[in-house]
């Protein structure tokens, strides 16, 4: 048994014996006191105190009282709802000599048999990957990181948005404007060339809106939400690019070969841009999905719908769902046209990954724009029959913005992934170059630092805050060797490896006496024994920020304990040694972690 299973399950036998009741080891959970005077661990007794029908308050005051403490848990004590915990000196040593031997410490076992499906990403193939992409980015392949770890069977899935009135933009623009323009000939990026056109499409049709409001006498700028929505609403249906649009989308879904071909063409020139930005950031997908596959089967689903009575029709011809009942409103899922909305194309690709993959929960990782879209999508494929639906969440993520503003991909104002990629690269290699010590590596390797570095500082910039959080990346500010960086956990990994370098050959901790350790020591192996935890919430919350902040933290303590304590000049080789195997698995620990966030761990910095 695991030493900090040995700890609930001594918790779990004083609670039987002091109330009478069975409470499981997994319902214990373990925290650190506010105070390190108080004790090394708490126990919240809220969960116990509801199965023991007392208060929080008399359920620690008991607890503590009829606890029979040992070696391995010396003192208890309460603290109004907790009982905090101190620990024997059996503890420090065995969680070393735990952690020393297992090489798999810090994989878990949870969710082994489960099956979760997470699906993030989900770029629209009339433009390029931008800063809010790349967080997106981050924040699904952590998670699917993270559920691995915790023994699931991960299926990573990116829903490629290839069709739609917004897709359709680039293409017009490109047709009317490009001169048969093409990545080879410009020299571009593919995504980056088609994200220009509909850019391009942008421009005049903002050109249109001008003209139209001075010939209608309309100050946009002057009217009220609704007023504005109207008045835009409006415009846009008298608008002769939109026109032109709808009518493209139109040949398109009715299968018209030139508009097809042209789709293909630009499609494929943006999926090589993308296959090249994801190999950038690390992400990996193990199933795709896209639109314009899915959007007929959503229909067929939209049609067993409205014979079942569940949907109606207006007399436009549109079909509708009334979710008045539910707190909802109506909601639009087949045009009067025929055309499919986002909400026909969601409902028909929920519905095949389940017949395909059979999945225990389902995971969405979008922006919290999005809440409301999948509130009504889950509830809309509960109503139709399906109860798996219940076990479906999203993943809802704050915005990026810049430091001068808000992201508006239509006007041209992105921070474009791969620019931003290229930009913390140069960024780490002259923070590098500024360095008072500095390693000697040849050219191939200070180019891979720099990577591991420059991508590092601003994938943990987008996974250090919680997902739900709005953020300003400010490039700056993300790579730093120190405060609450990616770059400063990496240095403290490479400035540990360097010294085990230095210290020869490391003895198994099982060889080596027992010592009295240190207040700095054993804050240090507690933080290592929570890593499993730290994992475990991770997954419960889908929050790779608590990940984040743990590696912070053991990376902060373990360069306090540096500071204060010499390992290769410890005062006996036996104190030397301990401190060497604690060292060296400080440095695994941060490496596992890392990787779980997707960032690489450099020996050398």
């Amino acid at each position: 048994m695991k030493i900090s299973e040995k700890i609930k399950q001594k918790l779990a036998d004083n609670i039987k014996k002091t109330f009478d009741v069975d409470f499981s080891v997994e319902k214990i959970n373990l925290v650190f006191p506010p105070d390190e005077n108080l004790g090394d661990y708490a126990f919240e007794c809220f969960a116990l105190a509801k199965d023991s029908k007392q208060s929080p308050q008399q359920v620690a005051e008991k607890l503590a009282m009829n606890f029979e403490v040992d070696d391995l848990i010396a003192k208890v004590a309460n603290v109004g709802p907790y009982l905090n915990i101190s620990l024997g000196k059996d503890f420090f040593q065995e969680v070393l000599a735990e952690i020393s031997s297992d090489k798999k410490f810090g994989q878990l076992n949870f969710g082994k048999n489960k099956k979760i499906l997470i699906e993030f990403s989900g770029p629209n193939t009339n433009k390029p990957q931008h800063v809010g992409h790349a967080r997106n980015n981050c924040i699904g392949q952590s998670v699917v990181n993270i559920y691995k770890a915790c023994g699931y069977k991960v299926i990573p899935v990116n829903i490629i948005n290839d069709r739609g009135i917004h897709i359709v933009k680039s293409m017009l623009a490109w047709q009317e404007f490009a001169n048969g323009e093409t990545p080879q000939s410009s020299g571009m990026k593919g995504d980056h060339l088609v994200g220009k056109y509909y850019v391009k499409f942008g421009q005049v049709l903002a050109e249109e809106k001008a003209k139209y409001a001075q010939e209608k006498n309309i100050d946009f700028s002057k009217l009220g939400n609704i007023e504005k929505r109207k008045a835009e609403d409006e415009f846009l249906a008298q608008s002769e690019w939109m026109k032109k649009a709808r009518t493209m989308l139109q040949a398109w879904e009715k299968g018209d070969k030139e508009v097809l071909a042209l789709w293909e063409k630009m499609n494929s020139w943006v999926y090589e841009g993308y296959d090249k930005t994801y190999h950038d950031l690390g992400i990996k997908f193990e199933h795709l999905d896209f639109e314009s596959k899915n959007y007929l089967f959503g229909k067929e689903i939209i049609q067993m719908g409205l014979d079942k009575k569940i949907l109606f029709k207006k007399d436009d011809g549109s079909i509708w769902i009334d979710l008045s009942q539910d707190g909802l409103d109506e909601k639009l899922l087949l045009r009067s046209d025929g055309t499919s909305v986002y909400m026909t194309q969601d409902i028909g690709t929920a519905v095949k990954r389940y017949k395909k993959f059979k999945f225990d929960q389902g995971v969405y990782v979008v922006a919290s724009e999005q809440d409301y879209h999948f509130k009504v999508l889950f509830l809309i494929l509960e109503k139709l029959g399906y109860q798996w639906s219940k076990n479906l969440h999203h993943l809802s993520y704050g915005m990026v913005d810049l430091p001068d503003g808000k992201i508006k991909s239509r006007e041209g104002k992105t921070a474009d992934a791969d620019d931003l990629i290229a930009q913390m690269i140069d960024k780490a290699k002259e923070i590098m170059s500024q360095a008072e010590k500095k390693v000697e590596t040849n050219d191939k390797d200070k180019k891979k630092i720099a990577r591991d570095v420059g991508i590092g500082a601003l994938k943990f910039f987008m996974l250090s805050t919680n997902p739900q959080k709005n953020i300003t990346f400010v490039p700056d500010e993300s790579i730093s060797f120190d405060g609450y960086t990616g770059t400063f956990i990496q240095y403290t990994h490479a400035r540990i490896s360097t010294m085990l370098k230095k210290a020869g050959k490391i003895n198994s901790i099982k060889k080596l006496e027992t010592i009295d350790y240190n207040d700095e020591e054993k804050k240090l192996l507690k933080l290592l024994a929570n890593f499993p935890q730290t994992i475990k919430n991770a997954a419960i919350d889908y929050n790779p920020a608590h990940l984040s902040q743990y590696l912070f933290n053991l990376a902060k303590t373990y360069n306090n304990f540096y500071q204060h304590h010499s390992v290769l000049n410890a005062e006996d080789e036996n104190l030397k040694q301990i401190r060497v195997n604690l060292s060296q698995e400080t440095k695994e620990v941060l490496a596992k972690g890392l990787k779980l966030l997707g960032i690489e761990a450099p020996d050398v910095m």
